[in-house]
């Protein structure tokens, strides 16, 4: 369907002189790879096409990733529909082609077609993979006429041709002759996707249905509510002023170590200053880099998953003492936190660890980003700079991926169980929620003493 978007585009710029034509993705980073990996592709892959861009060069100099002139005086301007829009704001535009429409924030649809008001084509196709059912594209679709394909009559017929905002068409993979016609064992059946595919993965990816199941606590207006466009990552934190750092190791094919820097500020809210992803390595290179950020941000209290890293833990221990510090999951709603020094059997650990309850940090830091204010306004309590998107779009889907269902305790109450599908990373919501446990474990003061475990 991106493809279709592409060839859309071309079209209306082509056929239509001297109009302007929008791309919009929620973010920068796919704006930036539909730009170059897309349309310039084919672009460059027609001569016609091809013709018309450098025709126009002369007068408008070399095509921006984000704008791209044709010799017929029209235009195609790629956004990103992320924040407040102020890119759509300022295009008067006669087509849009609106992508990932099931990750776009609500109140874009409204701007971009304020933008196409003036227009006499004022057209707009809206483009997504279906996610859940009561999200907002979900409801998109439930107000327009709901095509499906026949394949007998060779044609879409409407389920509700009554409904008129929006033309619509379901497109899934039953659809496509070259994956139904293959054989059960290939990889790429969809007996064999249904096999290895969580529910929600086959429904909303194969299907191109909207998925009825676990609530998703996180949507990206949620992310989109904590970020801050004057703000950028900082590359240190001099004294006065104090750090606390989550680590969250990377073990396994889909998961990565994330390292996540959150400071207070004079609102009391969290911000973030620094997040890295590193990429499947050397443990003891990760540990070297980490020992260097410790530094560089004055970071008063490291929390560390210690279910994969425990020498890594272990090896920063003997650096910092109880500055970084072990921490362990558990299921136990009456202890949030607890910091042990001794083993079941009364010996002293040589790694005091905490054990934190994965429900309550978990809801926590929901509930930090979920704030309101009396009037019912989004008052987040994280700020996630992004005033340079790429350095952080990449963790979004870490935060959003999470899904939730409520069990019975042993006790009777009921207690929030966070999840994600198989494949789908969430480190980053990790090392967030262990840089809250930091700053949690610093205020233990009674148990917590700074002494070295190394002596």
């Amino acid at each position: 369907m991106t493809e279709r978007i592409v060839n859309w585009l071309l079209q209306k710029a082509t056929t239509n002189p001297h109009t302007v034509s929008v791309y919009a993705a929620p973010r920068m980073d796919q704006v930036s790879r539909f730009s170059r990996d897309r349309l310039r592709r084919a672009i460059k892959d027609s001569p016609v096409l091809r013709t018309l861009v450098e025709k126009a060069r002369p007068e408008e100099g070399k095509e921006a990733i984000s704008r791209v002139p044709f010799s017929n005086g029209s235009l195609i301007y790629l956004v990103s529909a992320w924040g407040e829009f102020d890119a759509l704001r300022n295009i008067p535009a006669d087509f849009a082609g609106v992508d990932e429409i099931q990750d776009l924030q609500s109140e874009a649809l409204p701007v971009i077609e304020e933008a196409m008001s003036h227009s006499k084509f004022n057209e707009m196709m809206l483009v997504g993979t279906a996610s859940d059912e009561g999200s907002d594209f979900c409801k998109k679709w439930l107000q327009s006429d709901q095509k499906e394909w026949d394949p007998q009559a060779q044609a879409w017929i409407p389920k509700h041709p009554e409904l008129k905002t929006y033309s619509g068409y379901h497109m899934s993979q039953e659809m496509a002759s070259w994956i139904i016609t293959l054989p059960p064992d290939d990889p790429n059946s969809l007996q064999a996707k249904r096999a290895r595919y969580s529910d929600r993965r086959y429904i909303n990816e194969v299907l191109g249905l909207f998925y009825r199941g676990r609530r998703k606590p996180l949507l990206a207006e949620d992310i989109q509510a904590c970020l801050d466009r004057e703000l950028i990552l900082m590359e240190r934190l001099d004294p006065p002023y104090n750090s606390y750092m989550g680590v969250d190791w990377g073990g396994g094919v889909f998961s990565y170590t994330v390292a996540w820097i959150m400071a207070l500020d004079e609102l009391d809210r969290w911000r973030l200053l620094y997040v890295r992803k590193f990429e499947q390595g050397d443990p003891m290179k990760e540990v070297e880099t980490i020992s260097n950020l410790i530094n560089q941000f004055n970071v008063k209290q490291v929390v560390a998953d210690i279910g994969y890293g425990a020498v890594q833990v272990s090896e920063l221990q003997k650096r910092y003492a109880s500055r970084v510090l072990g921490c362990q999951y558990t299921q136990r709603p009456e202890i949030p936190l607890e910091l042990r020094h001794k083993d079941e059997f009364g010996e002293r650990l040589v790694q005091m660890t905490l054990m934190a309850d994965r429900s309550f940090w978990m809801q926590s830091g929901i509930d930090l980003i979920m704030k309101t204010d009396v009037a019912g306004k989004k008052t987040p309590m994280l700020v996630i700079p992004y005033g340079e998107p790429l350095d952080v779009e990449w963790f979004f889907d870490h935060f959003t991926v999470l899904e939730m269902e409520e069990h019975e305790s042993r006790s009777g109450k009921r207690v929030p169980v966070f999840t994600h599908p198989e494949g789908e990373p969430d480190d980053a919501y990790h090392a967030y929620i262990y840089a809250l446990i930091a700053r949690a474990a610093t205020r233990m003061q009674g148990e917590l003493r700074i002494t070295p475990l190394f002596p």
